[in-house]
């Protein structure tokens, strides 16, 4: 019968083949199994020598299985099996039946080379018909571990090893297994939803404009303009050029060539006007009456001339180099010199300040 059973499993294991994947499977989460499971028996020994169903000799023994994993990490073993063992006393023969039940635990995503490993234990209860005696149960418990594989999508292999233990007695038999199953009731992961995200307009930014003059800062040669100022298609100031005149009259005492400090008002205005304007400069003509020779009126002008140089320097601090003198005489007389009068107003040094001012334009 024993011989028949593995017979059976190996036919079973043949005509499967076949149909068998070469590569290995996912594992579903959940799922039942039927499988048939062939396996051999290294049997302890009981502590009574002189019982004859306790003494087994080694033996193999076939199983019919069913199994229901409940999630990726436990499953529910159940296992009826069959052996015709003999006994190492007088080879009695016997015939055995046993009823197992037991979990096992299973690692959710931890693979050996694509293998499953599984530990598991549960309890046994075996009953030994003696041939031309008496009939006997034992209890006992056992603790497995193994390694699963899945060979095609509905089947899958396992192999490991058991330790049983009877419980009246205390012997400890060894039992090395494999085993094809079959699967059904699978369940797998739910395929995770491809949701479609709404489609949204991409949000394009208005052109930056960093100085506000109306022209993008791409399109801007002048990124810094001036609040308000009018500004050309490049976005540069509107500048405005100007002329700069401004005149002094300074008139002088007879043959003298002393700046009197009432004029010394006078000059300090023209010289705020040339520290407003640093470009500017400043021209300084000397004249006299028609009192004395010419050269020596000409000598007199040129001195007046430098004496309202000095005071511009001296006192306003109006650098040397934007400052020019001439003497110009008795040449260029504004009054006639019949009278007291005209003569003063011909003693006199003329000063125009002159340049250029370019400014922003303003909206």
């Amino acid at each position: 019968m024993q011989r028949r059973i593995l017979a059976l499993a190996a036919l079973f294991g043949a005509a499967l083949a076949p149909g068998l994947a070469a590569a290995s499977e996912n594992f579903p989460i959940s799922y039942t199994t039927l499988g048939l499971e062939g396996s051999y028996v290294d049997s302890g020994n009981s502590r009574n020598k002189s019982a004859v169903e306790g003494n087994l000799a080694n033996y193999w023994e076939g199983g019919l299985n069913i199994t229901h994993q409940f999630n990726p990490n436990f499953s529910l073993f159940g296992q009826a099996s069959y052996a015709e063992p003999e006994t190492r006393v007088n080879n009695v023969d016997i015939e055995l039946w046993r009823f197992s039940l037991g979990g096992r635990i299973h690692p959710g995503k931890f693979r050996l080379g694509g293998w499953r490993p599984f530990a598991g234990g549960g309890y046994s209860n075996t009953n030994l018909d003696i041939d031309g005696g008496d009939s006997k149960n034992e209890d006992s418990l056992y603790l497995e571990g193994g390694l699963q594989r899945m060979l095609a999508p509905r089947f899958m292999f396992e192999a490991g090893v058991r330790a049983r233990t009877e419980l009246e007695d205390g012997y400890v038999d060894g039992q090395y297994f494999a085993g094809i199953h079959y699967l059904f009731n699978r369940k797998f992961p739910a395929a995770p939803s491809a949701e479609i995200a709404p489609r949204r307009e991409p949000v394009i930014a208005p052109p930056k404009d960093s100085d506000g003059d109306g022209v993008i800062d791409e399109l801007d040669k002048c990124p810094n303009t001036p609040q308000g100022a009018l500004v050309d298609a490049d976005g540069c100031p509107k500048e405005l050029t100007r002329e700069i005149r401004e005149t002094l009259y300074v008139e002088f005492e007879l043959d003298k060539t002393e700046v009197r400090e009432a004029f010394y008002p006078d000059i300090e205005k023209l010289a705020k006007v040339m520290k407003e304007y640093p470009t500017s400069t400043i021209l300084l003509e000397g004249h006299t009456d028609s009192t004395g020779s010419a050269s020596y009126n000409q000598r007199l002008s040129k001195s007046r001339a430098d004496a309202v140089m000095k005071v511009l320097i001296n006192e306003f601090g109006i650098m040397r180099n934007r400052i020019t003198t001439s003497g110009m005489g008795e040449s260029q007389p504004v009054a006639s010199n019949d009278t007291p009068e005209g003569r003063a107003q011909n003693r006199r040094v003329e000063a125009v300040v002159s340049g250029e001012h370019t400014e922003i334009m303003k909206k």
